[in-house]
């Protein structure tokens, strides 16, 4: 005998709406009426936590603003949502600070990325592989930008929603936590290491290669000066 399944329940705009309403009811009725709250952060324990904003837009230093770039960013705020930068750091305790990113907007990326890079996914039928490119992302959504590059910079484990639930996106410079003791992020100096001493003796040797080539050229160049000179005077 063929097994029935039940079918699934049918909810009519009116059912949906009446449950929105209670759910609303409910959550004001348990004093769920502050600005954190409005905002989903009843389910995250703030106490000791740090509030730290990162302005996308880039980072004024005594002479000029520096562009922020998309991975660096990224990387910086998947280091301060997992509180590596702290000494009480654990891989299975969630003790990160609240990451507010102002700006979305403003960030930069190098190369030809915003053009070349693309974003895929599938919604589930067949042949319905969709993609889009980072510029028409930016366009779309430029918070969803670094929302992306942070969440893959982070293991895959039960604490992600957590640290998702921490990081808040603005694509411009308005946010509703003005109330909150914000902390400015500076970004650390970019650590170049150092170049080998085989790269450098190539280099050394190109560069004085360069330079011997170069003073040739002028010497030749003076010597043709001066043989069309005396052929002048002569």
């Amino acid at each position: 005998m063929r097994r029935r399944y039940k079918p699934y329940p049918f909810f009519s705009p009116t059912s949906l709406l009446s449950s929105l309403l209670r759910r609303r009811r409910r959550r004001h009725r348990s004093g769920a009426t502050t600005a954190g709250e409005r905002h989903g952060l009843r389910r995250i324990n703030l106490d000791g936590l740090r509030w730290r904003v990162f302005d996308a837009k880039g980072q004024v230093t005594i002479l000029l603003l520096v562009p922020m770039v998309l991975g660096r960013l990224a990387s910086q705020i998947a280091v301060v949502l997992q509180g590596k930068d702290k000494p009480t750091y654990a891989p299975h305790v969630e003790n990160g600070d609240m990451c507010v990113v102002l700006n979305a907007k403003d960030i930069s990326v190098t190369g030809r990325k915003m053009t070349d890079k693309i974003y895929y996914w599938h919604t589930g039928y067949i042949g319905h592989l969709k993609e889009r490119r980072l510029k028409d992302q930016m366009e779309k959504d430029p918070t969803e930008v670094i929302r992306k590059a942070v969440m893959r910079m982070l293991p895959r484990n039960r604490l992600r929603d957590d640290r998702d639930r921490k990081l808040r996106i603005f694509s411009g410079n308005e946010h509703p936590f003005h109330d909150r003791p914000l902390e400015p992020f500076m970004m650390p100096r970019r650590q170049v290491r150092e170049m080998r001493p085989r790269a450098r003796r190539a280099l050394l040797r190109a560069q004085k290669k360069e330079q011997d080539r170069a003073a040739a050229a002028s010497t030749k160049d003076e010597e043709n000066a001066k043989n069309a000179k005396s052929e002048i005077t002569a």
